[in-house]
């Protein structure tokens, strides 16, 4: 009897036991797999949405340091009888191109054209492009500063070494508020139709607000990140022409 005793204590572990174990372990497997999947989730999208961060804060501060020295070329040169274009060339929602007085101690390059636009750049998508071109001379000619087509497949070098282009920041949202918004002197909005400002409109720009919207591509992706800068020109009294029409 005291043999059979024994051997039962000795019998070892039993099926139950075992199908216990194991339940709980998958439990605490399946429990911390989850809870590392999370972290490096989160951890990815924390790193996204500083990238956003930093891409946002990067276009707007640069986008508005040369906003801020829009010009017309005229103001340059009180000699040149035929410098009569307007500080802003062309607007849009998601565009806009306009002379600026940038690193032009003495005159000695003349009124740089700046050309921000968003586009699909090498299959990425949503890329916002800063184009600096400096005129062909720093010396106008009777019709004002010419520009070459730096972008022209025949262009010299000389020609292309005017030019310089600088990605900004990439995934921009576009299907949203517009990039940039004109405004007046009055402060009031200026509308921005599907071919962008009129050539009226475009006299009257005196402030540009900027929404800068940036996302992430990805299945991992935070929620996007927006920026908003009113931008005042800062030679918004000599960017303004008068109203022929107002009493002196």
């Amino acid at each position: 009897m005291r043999l059979l005793r024994g051997r039962a204590r000795d019998a070892g572990t039993t099926m139950t036991e075992l199908v216990v174990t194991m339940v709980i372990l998958s439990i605490v497997v399946i429990a911390t797999t989850t809870l590392t999947i999370g972290f490096e989730r989160t951890t990815a999208e924390n790193v996204k949405r500083q990238d956003q961060i930093d891409a946002g804060r990067v276009a707007v501060e640069r986008m508005t340091r040369n906003l801020r020295v829009a010009v017309k070329p005229s103001q340059l040169s009180a000699s040149c009888a035929g410098c009569v274009a307007d500080a802003f060339v062309s607007g849009n929602r998601f565009g806009v191109q306009f002379y600026a007085n940038l690193d032009n101690a003495n005159g000695a390059v003349g009124p740089s054209r700046v050309t921000y636009t968003v586009g699909t750049v090498d299959g990425v998508q949503g890329v916002l492009l800063e184009k600096l071109q400096v005129p062909d001379s720093a010396t106008p000619t009777t019709s004002g500063w010419n520009y070459c087509d730096a972008e022209a497949p025949t262009a010299t070098a000389a020609c292309k070494a005017r030019l310089t282009v600088r990605r900004l920041a990439t995934g921009i949202i576009t299907t949203g508020t517009a990039l940039f918004s004109y405004y007046d002197e009055n402060g009031a909005p200026l509308p921005v139709t599907g071919t962008g400002l009129t050539a009226d409109d475009l006299q009257r720009v005196l402030s540009i607000e900027l929404t800068v919207e940036v996302g992430s591509p990805g299945a991992i992706r935070p929620a996007s990140t927006t920026y908003v800068q009113r931008v005042l020109l800062s030679n918004s009294h000599a960017l303004l022409r008068p109203d022929p029409g107002a009493t002196p």
